[in-house]
């Protein structure tokens, strides 16, 4: 009889500690990731902060349908434009950029084409960063 009740607690003592090893494994996970998460979140609150990247002027040749906006990056941040995305009326367009690199006070030129008319414009730049403006040919 004393021994059944011996390895009843050997039983409970070792899966008591094999629970815990598992919840404080879960746990030391759990607050690595928000650590993570937390760091990738003030890194972009940072690169958004220091984006100031404007539109200096457009213009639009009406021989070959073609819009060609300027931008100037006046933040810290360097973009490469391969990533950021142009979107007319909502709708994302191909466009042809005149670097690949935008650096800080380095100016760039893209152009798209589309057909004479006035166009709500939207330049998203890789770290979500967005410019909009109205163009019209």
């Amino acid at each position: 009889m004393g021994f059944s009740y011996t390895v009843a607690a050997v039983i409970m003592l070792s899966s008591t500690l094999i629970f815990f090893g598992i919840v404080y494994t879960s746990y030391v996970q759990s607050n690595e990731n928000i650590a993570n998460a937390n760091q990738k979140l003030v890194k972009s609150i940072y690169d958004l902060e220091n984006t100031h990247v404007s539109i200096t002027g457009y213009y639009y040749n009406s021989s070959s349908s073609l819009f060609i906006v300027n931008l100037t990056n006046n933040g810290s941040q360097v973009f490469n434009m391969s990533m950021a995305n142009v979107l007319i009326n909502g709708t994302m367009v191909k466009f042809n950029v005149s670097g690949p690199y935008l650096f800080p006070l380095q100016a760039v030129s893209i152009s798209f084409k589309e057909p004479a008319g006035t166009y709500s414009l939207e330049i998203v730049m890789p770290d979500g960063y967005e410019i909009f403006r109205e163009v019209v040919s």
